[in-house]
């Protein structure tokens, strides 16, 4: 998946509004190197970028907030405001981390 591909995802997940929608629109197209399993996991990071669901995106790393906001170089407590409601980020922060997230997922071996 390229970072226009990726863009073009959020788009459509905002227009279908769940992620099993955008799954079943998109499928495992032949020519993505990710595995099935990495594919269900982009697909989510999708739909938490798509809301702004900064917490999600911590969810689906598998971090602890603190773990998280150390590597994406975040302040710990901008993170605490983002993830309890208090604030809400840029719209680019969470596409650049989702972006981060999915080029870290498994790759099938070509």
């Amino acid at each position: 998946m390229n970072y226009k591909m990726f863009i073009a995802y959020i788009g459509d997940y905002k227009e279908l509004g769940s992620a099993e929608q955008l799954l079943g629109q998109i499928g495992f197209p032949p020519d993505e190197p990710l595995t099935a399993e990495g594919l269900a996991t982009a697909v989510d990071i999708i739909a938490a970028v798509a809301e702004l669901d900064v917490k999600k995106l911590i969810e689906i790393s598998g971090l602890t907030m603190r773990s998280f906001a150390a590597k994406y170089q975040i302040p710990y407590r901008t993170m605490q405001d983002w993830c309890s409601g208090a604030r809400e980020p840029a719209e680019y922060i969470p596409m650049l981390i989702g972006w981060e997230m999915i080029s870290e997922l498994p790759k099938e071996d070509v």
